[in-house]
């Protein structure tokens, strides 16, 4: 079942990107992505939001701002519910 691989594999590797559990799976990047949307639906995945791209949400001038951490790679972590599942399975 590819939703368990992907939360094992987020699981043991602490945090994921996209393109690496792709690579490391041989998963199509389409299909992990689609995973990850069902699993951040369903709260088992947050998303690790970079320092400085959290100090951007911070900034008066984040609307006009053309030097955003826009572009960074989004990496996923297990909430506390999936490490549970995890267990149970």
């Amino acid at each position: 079942m590819v939703i368990r691989e992907v939360l094992e594999h987020i699981y043991r590797k602490g945090y994921v990107k996209v393109d690496e559990i792709s690579g490391e799976l041989g998963i199509p990047k389409s299909l992990v992505e689609h995973v990850i949307r069902e699993l951040k639906n369903k709260k088992y995945l947050e998303i690790l939001i970079p320092l400085e791209e959290a100090y951007c949400s911070f900034c008066p001038l984040k609307s006009k701002c053309h030097i955003k951490t826009a572009g960074v790679i989004k990496s996923y972590i297990l909430t506390e519910k999936a490490k549970r599942l995890l267990k149970t399975i």
